[in-house]
């Protein structure tokens, strides 16, 4: 019981870190668009450097309100221009990995490009 109960802070917190530095997203699949929220990872210059692609991008997605997982198959990543227009879809290009201790989802990290 004590252990759900942390994973159910540490779920806020990252919750609370990824609305304050990210913003509203939409996961858009075949079957129609999910709400979320995102933020981008920002990459420092070795780790860019590891990358096969350097186009690559993380984002990290809010576990909070999300019932369905994201899946790496089915899913694009649609963020938002400042002016609010939908910038091109984002399409995955490896398989969603989520941190998940015990089974407990705290945020999905994604790979876009």
């Amino acid at each position: 019981m004590a252990t759900t109960t942390y994973y159910e802070r540490a779920r806020k917190v990252s919750d609370k870190q990824i609305r304050k530095w990210g913003a509203k997203a939409l996961l858009r699949r075949s079957s129609g668009d999910r709400e979320c929220w995102a933020m981008e990872y920002s990459m420092n210059a070795n780790e860019k450097q590891a990358l096969k692609n350097f186009n690559q991008r993380i984002f990290l997605i809010s576990a909070v309100g999300l019932d369905i997982a994201p899946n790496f198959r089915e899913d694009a990543l649609i963020t938002f221009a400042v002016d609010g227009t939908e910038n091109p879809p984002l399409r995955q290009t490896a398989p969603v990995a989520p941190l998940a201790p015990g089974g407990y989802v705290i945020y999905w990290e994604i790979n876009v490009e």
